[in-house]
């Protein structure tokens, strides 16, 4: 025999309601949140696959982010080399209108002036930012500006050789940037060149010129050699001072090339020419020759020709000429010997009255005391070893002019010229090869993003495949089924309410009521 209590009944019924309440309101929670396991007692085996595939949503989505921001990035770069394209095609034009013999003067500068605005248009796409204001052309320096002028007003790369990269999938990394050494500085040049710089030491604010080159042979034939040119006290020289020219690499060594120093006049060396200003006692600057030159460097020293070298057929001159009985002189491979009255006069009808083909288009002229030799571009080469007792001295040669005499200790018997003509026509065609090198560096880059392009759209693709199947599976394994559960809660409503009006009946039973 079993006893029921009225305290069994009262707490059975009450458990049972709770019961009730419980499921209801977990069906409830369903239908307001959407989720079939809100947590993991709900399914502990779905919840644990929901957790990953939380996880694997969440690295998508980090992707997709990441492929978005790379794309940004890709596309910003490609937008700046498309307008550095455009302004070296404009230079490029500017650079053959240069090379027209009907130009003035006044015109070079004209062409001038607006290479130097395109130099600039040119630096500012150079020093393009992102969104985040980081430049984008510096490789992992990227707070600082990729190029910027140095002491000399010259563009300088100031990044490093660093490509970031992103990764937008496991395992998957594309690079979202390329940096300005690559791009823009290590650009093969035409020919043989050369490039400036002021010494670390320099504090007198003194400049050296981009220089050009007047003889590419002798540029090849020096390279790699990289030369350091001092500036000395001297008070043998007239202006108090005199250049040193030594190997870089050996700055305590041998003089290679020495003379008076004055402040912007030209200094030829190694078929190099510059030119060095403002400077003092002990300042020191570097010649660095090279296969290659930046696109700055290429039009700067376009500036520097259209600015500095007079498309004229001038060659150079005769500055003294004494000969004695006997001397011979030999030009180009035509030989003149002299009795020993000759003056420069008689020497110019011997140039210009020669039958010799070598002499052919060089014309000679006696102007203020020199005889002044005109080539219409073949150069001149002038031997004065046969001088014997005479003299004569040069000037406008590349590089040593002709100096022999009885008072000269040192005498330099061989000369060779070349008009600025010449000079200024190979400098047009260099920089034309220049600008046409650089904007082949810049299309291949252009090549090389739009295949990173490519890759970032495929695996955007795939990366939203994989989303939505992941999404899907979690769809399946978490979201409520709508029409059951309201169903259920329907049921559940119905059945709670019962419970409640039947325990409500049953607590109210007593064996009193029956005495």
């Amino acid at each position: 025999m079993i006893r029921i209590s009225s305290q069994q009944i009262f707490t059975g019924g009450t458990n049972r309601l709770q019961d009730l309440n419980v499921n209801l309101n977990q069906t409830q929670e369903q239908v307001s949140t959407g989720k079939r396991v809100n947590r993991p007692s709900d399914d502990p085996v779905a919840a644990a696959r929901i957790l990953k595939l939380d996880q694997e949503v969440g690295r998508i989505e980090t992707y997709q982010r990441n492929v978005g921001l790379a794309e940004n990035r890709l596309q910003l770069e490609e937008s700046s080399l498309e307008s550095m394209v455009d302004i070296i095609q404009r230079v490029r034009e500017l650079t053959v209108q240069a090379g027209n013999g009907s130009l003035t003067a006044n015109d070079r500068q004209s062409i001038s002036a607006e290479l130097k605005q395109r130099l600039q248009e040119l630096a500012s796409q150079a020093n393009t930012q992102d969104s985040a204001g980081s430049y984008i052309f510096s490789g992992f320096q990227g707070d600082t500006p990729a190029f910027a002028r140095n002491i000399n007003g010259d563009w300088v790369y100031q990044g490093d050789e660093g490509q970031r990269k992103l990764e937008v999938d496991d395992g998957v990394n594309v690079a979202i940037s390329d940096h300005g050494k690559d791009l823009f500085v290590n650009v093969p040049a035409g020919g043989p060149t050369f490039f400036t710089e002021v010494g670390p030491n320099v504090e007198s604010g003194a400049r050296i010129s981009s220089g050009v080159v007047l003889d590419p042979e002798q540029v090849a034939g020096a390279s790699p050699t990289d030369y350091l040119v001092t500036i000395e006290q001297d008070g043998t020289q007239t202006s108090g001072f005199r250049y040193d020219i030594r190997d870089k690499n050996d700055p305590g060594g041998a003089v290679l090339e020495s003379g008076e120093y004055l402040s912007g006049e030209s200094i030829r060396y190694q078929g190099m020419q510059f030119e060095i200003s403002g400077a003092e006692d002990g300042d020191e600057f570097r010649i660095n020759t090279s296969e290659k030159q930046s696109i700055f460097r290429s039009i700067e020293k376009l500036i520097y020709g259209l600015d500095n070298l007079p498309k004229q057929p001038e060659a150079g001159a005769i500055t003294s000429f004494a000969p004695a009985a006997g001397d011979v002189l030999e030009i180009n491979q035509a030989a003149f010997t002299f009795d020993g009255t000759e003056d420069l006069a008689d020497l110019a009808a011997l140039i210009n009255g020669s039958e010799d083909e070598s002499l052919a288009g060089i014309e000679a002229s006696v102007e203020n005391g020199e005889l002044k030799l005109i080539s219409s571009g073949s150069k001149i080469s002038i031997d004065a070893t046969g001088m014997i007792a005479g003299e004569l001295q040069t000037s406008g040669a590349r590089f040593d002019n002709i100096d022999v005499g009885p008072a000269v200790t040192d005498p330099v018997t061989e000369a060779n010229f070349i008009s600025t003509q010449a000079t200024y026509d190979q400098l047009i065609g260099d920089s034309l090869a220049n600008l046409d090198n650089a904007q082949e560096s810049i299309l291949r880059t252009q090549t090389e993003i739009g295949g990173r392009m490519n890759q970032l759209e495929s695996t955007g693709k795939f990366l939203e495949n994989s989303s939505l199947y992941a999404k899907d599976l979690r769809s399946q394994l978490q979201d409520v089924d709508y029409a059951e559960a309201i169903s259920n809660l329907s049921f559940q409503s119905f059945v709670l309410q019962a419970a409640q009006q039947s325990f409500a009946q049953t607590s109210q039973l007593s064996l009193f009521d029956r005495l």
